[in-house]
């Protein structure tokens, strides 16, 4: 099988999730992010690495490492399903604020734990995603101090790429506590990166994440304002999603024009996404080592209409049941009704799915002599045994299909 030697091994071997914290390693002067002509916020090495700093960045890179959740963070009350890993709690949830409820995606929770963190002081700043304000189809890191700037910027669902760590050691300089907001592969990297700085323990309080579908490649985002003959340097206002749960897809431009679109027509058919090939590998899309993960709540994986937002959470950590708890009793959530694990699945059937198919892709992989995500803890191959050989075999064929396409 082909080692990873240098950055592009991983980048060209569809490993690159771009998260952007090879580049905090490195520095900016080292590694330079832009965006590829597919779509995809790739690295590139464009000064000297040393090999000392490339091991620290292997060591961390959620395409080449993935873990479940710390043993230390298991106790003696932590439940365990073979697809959805540990947990200790689900139920559904929801903001509390009728207004921040309707314009976040679905039910507002993360922003409303969030708001709590800002509120009671436990952390000096969320760090998370926002739209760039010059460009708002594109996304970028942000340190949200108050409520005003956490709600400003289109912080709802950012679908497109996003270099979401790319300042995460400029947080860890600040030597205040912090929340951190992100996708489960940026949970996963941040979980590495304990292990050998100890101000990500002492720093970053809160991990909270989604359950992601994967993100969309920036042309479906471009062929979306195209379809208005829109052109990006037009744009003030990009919406992915929010005002309504799910909403609609929403673009304004600077001179007044507004365009929107049902939000399943956006999306379509899964074959229509255009997510990366990273993602149709990912091991971990159910953020398994976060001390919350939030999630939509449409029975059988999509919406068939609007409604008030109910988010499903599942709570991993006693961390994270101390802050749900918290956040109820102080009025910014609400804790609903209690949930069943088959009512998890039945929220996000692509999620089963995927989960059991990942290690018969991995092996796919291997077989054509391309390197993969070295996982821990996730139970990808116990979960490959129990499916049928033609199951199996489908997805490993279907692997060696995408590889020709990186």
């Amino acid at each position: 099988m082909t080692c990873i030697n240098k950055l592009n091994d991983i980048v060209d071997n569809g490993l690159c999730i771009c998260c952007g914290l090879c580049q905090s390693i490195a520095g900016k002067e080292n590694i330079e992010i832009s965006m590829t002509p597919k779509g995809r916020l790739e690295p590139k090495e464009i000064g000297k690495i040393s090999p000392e700093i490339f091991k620290k960045i292997l060591n961390v890179c959620p395409g080449t490492i993935v873990e479940g959740l710390p043993k230390e963070e298991v106790t003696p009350k932590t439940e365990h399903n073979l697809v959805w890993g540990y947990y200790l709690s689900l139920y559904y949830a929801w903001s509390t604020d009728k207004k921040i409820r309707f314009e976040s995606s679905t039910g507002g929770l993360l922003n409303g734990l969030s708001l709590y963190l800002l509120d009671s002081k436990k952390v000096k700043f969320i760090m998370h995603t926002a739209a760039n304000p010059k460009k708002p189809m594109r996304s970028l890191p942000k340190f949200s101090y108050s409520k005003e700037e956490l709600l400003s910027g289109e912080s709802r669902s950012r679908y497109g790429p996003a270099g979401t760590l790319e300042r995460f050691h400029e947080a860890l300089d600040l030597n205040e506590p912090f929340a951190f907001v992100g996708k489960p592969c940026d949970i996963s990297a941040i979980r590495q990166l304990s292990k050998s700085d100890p101000r990500v323990n002492k720093q970053c309080k809160y991990l909270l994440t989604l359950v992601c579908g994967g993100f969309a490649e920036f042309t479906k985002a471009q062929d979306f304002i195209e379809s208005f003959k829109v052109k990006e340097e037009e744009l003030s206002i990009f919406r992915y999603r929010g005002y309504g749960n799910p909403g609609r897809m929403y673009i304004k431009t600077k001179d007044g024009r507004e365009y929107d679109r049902e939000y399943n027509s956006f999306w379509g058919e899964e074959s229509t996404w255009r997510v990366p090939f990273r993602c149709k590998i990912c091991p971990d899309a159910i953020g398994e080592s976060a001390d919350v993960a939030a999630l939509d709540t449409w029975r059988g994986g999509s919406p068939k209409g609007e409604d008030e937002g109910f988010n499903a959470a599942i709570v991993r950590t006693k961390k994270g049941l101390d802050l749900m708890n918290d956040a109820a009793k102080a009025g910014f959530i609400h804790i609903g009704d209690k949930l069943k694990i088959e009512d998890i699945d039945d929220f996000q059937p692509h999620q089963v799915n995927k989960k059991k198919a990942v290690y018969a892709r991995h092996l796919g992989m291997t077989k054509n002599n391309v390197p993969t995500i070295n996982t821990k803890g996730l139970r990808i191959k116990e979960l490959y045994k129990l499916n049928s050989e033609d199951f199996n075999k489908k997805e490993e064929l279907g692997v060696s299909k995408r590889l020709k396409k990186i």
